[in-house]
């Protein structure tokens, strides 16, 4: 049987915490050598990472392998988790945002075994109905976290809000060191505020914040559909934030994560995609 959790909000920080302090201290720590003949124990944001797993299983691309699955949405660090052998696998990241988080820790061993999706980020408001409205002084809510915004400043360098004094087609560019110092021009002299992903969305009822840019799974979870409400979306092609599976190095090679990851690169889930997000979500295989 395999077993799906809903951690949410403080509870779920509770319950998690618990898990992450057995880490540090033995039994958990068994997760990175774990029993392949056991549920493979995956972490994921509810929309759409949790969603395509479940329709993997439907599909029956799974074949014999069992998922114990948890749905994620509150404000909980996957990652440790899965470093700390508390859990298996996550899939809810892009990879700048895993190399940011793998550069900052130096005991880490996190690796992408599969590439799956990429979800656009778009620039949402419910103060102005087009770019053309944005007024002076206009206060933008990004995210908090490095990676996610540098690609929120890009974001609205193709709106034409501002300009950067970086070249994003740099190989070299570290995006976790694009920050909004870099802001070379900035007409509608915009102030930031930012703030963790998962509260984006919600800013858009703050009477403060004129627009926000916000993750596609969480525009989804809060019932935006981005290829309809955002004034601008990321362009897929050459969309280097394509969402991953991640697990320890050590359990890249493990039979159960293998059978995950060709079920979430399969042509079918790909067009499980299409058919279902119109347009908010992109398959990048198939």
């Amino acid at each position: 049987m395999r077993i799906r959790k809903l951690f949410t909000g403080t509870i779920a920080a509770a319950l998690l915490t618990t898990l992450a302090a057995c880490g540090a201290g033995g039994e958990a720590d068994a997760g990175a050598t774990a029993d392949p003949s056991q549920p493979l124990r995956v972490i994921a944001d509810v929309v759409p990472h949790a969603e395509l797993i479940k329709e993997a299983e439907s599909l029956g691309l799974l074949g014999d392998t069992e998922i114990e699955l948890t749905e994620n949405s509150g404000q909980i660090d996957q990652n440790q988790l899965v470093n700390e052998g508390d859990l298996d696998a996550n899939f809810f990241q892009h990879v700048p945002y895993l190399d940011d988080w793998n550069a900052n820790h130096t005991d880490s061993d996190l690796v992408p075994v599969a590439t799956v999706h990429v979800e656009p980020l778009g620039l949402y408001s419910r103060k102005v109905t087009s770019l053309a409205d944005v007024p002076q002084d206009a206060t933008v809510a990004i995210p908090e976290d490095p990676t996610n915004q540098a690609r929120a400043l890009f974001l609205l360098e193709d709106a034409g809000l501002l300009t950067l004094d970086v070249n994003r087609e740099d190989p070299d560019l570290d995006y976790s060191q694009v920050s909004d110092a870099n802001v070379a021009e900035n007409p509608k002299n915009i102030t930031f505020v930012k703030i963790d992903r998962p509260q984006l969305a919600a800013s858009l009822d703050d009477p403060q914040v004129t627009l926000s840019i916000v993750n596609g799974n969480y525009a989804l979870e809060a019932g935006l559909v981005p290829a309809d409400d955002a004034l601008v979306l990321e362009e897929a092609e050459g969309n280097p934030y394509a969402n991953v599976l991640v697990v320890k190095e050590t359990l890249a090679d493990d039979p159960r994560v293998q059978a995950l990851a060709d079920a979430l690169e399969s042509p079918e889930l790909a067009q499980f995609i299409i058919e279902n997000y119109q347009g908010s979500v992109l398959p990048v295989n198939g």
